[in-house]
Formats: structure tokens, sequence, C-alpha cells
């Protein structure tokens, strides 16, 4: 998964105590504005049979605050919440945020990202005949997932102590940054309702794009 960056001044911490958070693996407590999210100008498509725009519109948010806690670990060194979270249901999912995280703290570097725009939020069904090519990738099949219809520019840069930024990836402004993110709603006290990722698919992969079709198209 994309971490997202917005630049905020002293956030306030989660009512929640720190003791709550450590038993996600967490050493400290992240912001209290994650939990709230707003879809602002994302619209929200529910192309899957048998769930309700309301159950659509709730998956969405869910989302939203996955991901929002995903970019708090990834800038913060808490590769232990991603991992012990219970955000992704299989290690394959979060792989590379874990690892994102981890290389930047051994450089003595932290993470900043600037963030994709998103459009649209697509609900979608994912026909039970492709779990075994969920399967063979380490990710789970699952009923639904998420098409995240999204756009550059995004760009990845570690800040050292002395402030010198180095960009590790780029994608420019425009250029698709499609994404496919298998799971299902769940309830993770104290982060709330979020979405529980069992697969996240780079649907700018043409592979990605051959192998799950139509489920990768725009």
């Amino acid at each position: 998964m994309r971490a997202r960056t917005t630049a905020t001044a002293a956030p306030t911490p989660s009512a929640a105590g720190l003791a709550a958070w450590q038993k996600l693996g967490a050493t400290q407590a992240p912001p209290a504005s994650l939990e709230q999210v707003s879809l602002g100008s994302i619209q929200v498509v529910d192309q899957a049979s048998g769930v309700s725009a309301t159950d659509a519109r709730a998956w969405a948010e869910a989302f939203l605050r996955t991901f929002g806690y995903v970019d708090w670990a990834v800038r913060n060194d808490q590769e232990a919440f991603l991992v012990q979270s219970g955000l992704g249901t299989t290690a394959p999912v979060l792989e590379p945020n874990v690892a994102q995280a981890e290389q930047a703290r051994l450089a003595g570097a932290r993470v900043v990202i600037q963030q994709e725009t998103m459009r649209r939020l697509v609900i979608r069904t994912v026909p039970q005949r492709l779990q075994p090519t969920f399967q063979n990738v380490g990710f789970t099949w699952t009923q639904y997932a998420i098409f995240i219809d999204a756009v550059g520019p995004i760009t990845t840069t570690w800040v050292d102590g002395q402030g010198r930024q180095t960009v590790k990836s780029q994608i420019p402004a425009g250029a698709a940054a499609f994404e496919l993110v298998g799971g299902q709603l769940g309830r993770k006290d104290p982060m709330g309702d979020v979405w529980v990722m069992s697969a996240d698919w780079d649907c700018t992969s043409t592979n990605a794009r051959q192998a799950l079709a139509p489920l990768c198209d725009p």
C-alpha cells in the first residue's frame, strides 16, 4: 500500500492510552485525527452486487482510516505496529511498507511521501475463480476488493538527521497509480472500523492487469 502524508502541526495524541497502542506493537500513540476520516472529493462507486450504498461508503471510509494508520506507521518507525496491528491478514500485504520503514530507520532517515490524488474508490466483487491467483503470491482471496483510482504526482523522499533529502521513488503528475486492495470491514480497537487488507495489487502492472482482468480496469 502506498502510504500518504499530510503536513500537520503538533498532532493531538489519540484518546486511547499508550498501553492500548503498545498491545498493537506501537511505541507511541498515533494522532487522534487518524480516527476521523473524510472522503472529501473522492467518489465512492459501488459495482458489487449485494452491497448497499451505505455499506460501500462505510468500507471506503474504513479504507481511508487504514491508509492513514499505515502512513503514520511508515513515517514514525512503527514496523512492529504494521505487523501486529491486524491491518493486514498476511505478511505480503504490508511487507513493502514494513521494509520501507525499516530501511529508512536503519539509514537514520525519516520517510516523507507526497500523496497521490484519489479520484474514486470502487467497490468490486472478486470472482472465486481467482482464489489461486491470490494464493500464488501469498495473498488471501476475499469476496470484495476496493479499486483505488488515483494519479500522481507521488514522491517518496528520505530525510536524514541533517535535513538532506534523497528521492527514493517518483510517479509523475497525472500518471496512473491504480491499486486493488482486497479485504473486509473489521473493528480494530482503538483504531475503530478499518479495512482489513488481504491483498494489495499494483494495477499499473501488466501482469496484474492480465491476471485480474477486469478488476484492475479503471
